[in-house]
């Protein structure tokens, strides 16, 4: 049994050899972390839109989403020089925001138990997507209605479930790398988002 210790450890080294040589972000980390601004700037620069994008799913609102990236980079700034790798960059970062999300999350379902007061499904739930030109009425309101059903359903799942939703149907990440970016097991992400979108197919269903 102690055999294979050595040469797992040596297995997993080699995959991190492999991310980091095929991976242009592990320089400009270490590059933030001597303190290059140009780096920094350039981690943002590649990032930004991604990481805003996700935010925004999981917060549920663009200004709220636009803070919590600013947030976000922050604490990568600060954070460089201490980070270990052990994946892609790009999953830390994911890590690093959604994890920096569920704490909104939290924190607004906290001033709402204080407040006594019921969930706004309209604060929570973003904007629908606008239509295109010249589309038919009738259908334009359906889609917008049945979008606003999925929005408002998604708003009130669990953060966890969210978390797994988002990464895993908006951004296409695999099973691995949600597990890599929240730190749970592949049975724990096929279950959330079994749940999630169960919890989605209902919303659906209610709508028609």
């Amino acid at each position: 049994m102690t055999g294979a210790f050595p040469e797992e450890a040596t297995s997993l080294s080699a995959d991190l050899a492999r991310e980091q040589a095929t991976d242009p972000d592990w320089d400009l980390v270490a590059r933030v972390a001597a303190g290059d601004r140009v780096a920094f700037g350039e981690l943002i620069e590649r990032h930004h839109r991604r990481l805003l994008r996700v935010c925004e799913r999981l917060l549920g609102d663009a200004e709220e989403a636009r803070d919590a990236v600013q947030e976000v980079f922050l604490k990568v700034m600060v954070k460089a020089g201490s980070f270990r790798p052990k994946a892609l960059v790009s999953t830390w970062l994911y890590r690093v925001a959604v994890n920096h999300c569920l704490n909104v999350l939290r924190r607004r379902r906290l001033r709402r138990w204080v407040s006594l007061s019921p969930a706004d499904d309209e604060e929570t739930a973003a904007p629908p997507e606008p239509a295109e030109e010249r589309a038919d009425p009738h259908r334009e309101l359906d889609a917008r209605r049945r979008w606003g059903s999925v929005q408002r359903a998604i708003a009130a799942l669990p953060p966890g479930q969210r978390a797994v939703l988002v990464l895993a149907r908006f951004e296409e990440l695999s099973y691995k790398e949600i597990a890599d970016t929240l730190g749970i097991t592949l049975g724990a992400v096929e279950s959330r988002l079994f749940r999630a979108m169960r919890a989605l197919e209902k919303a659906q269903e209610a709508s028609e």
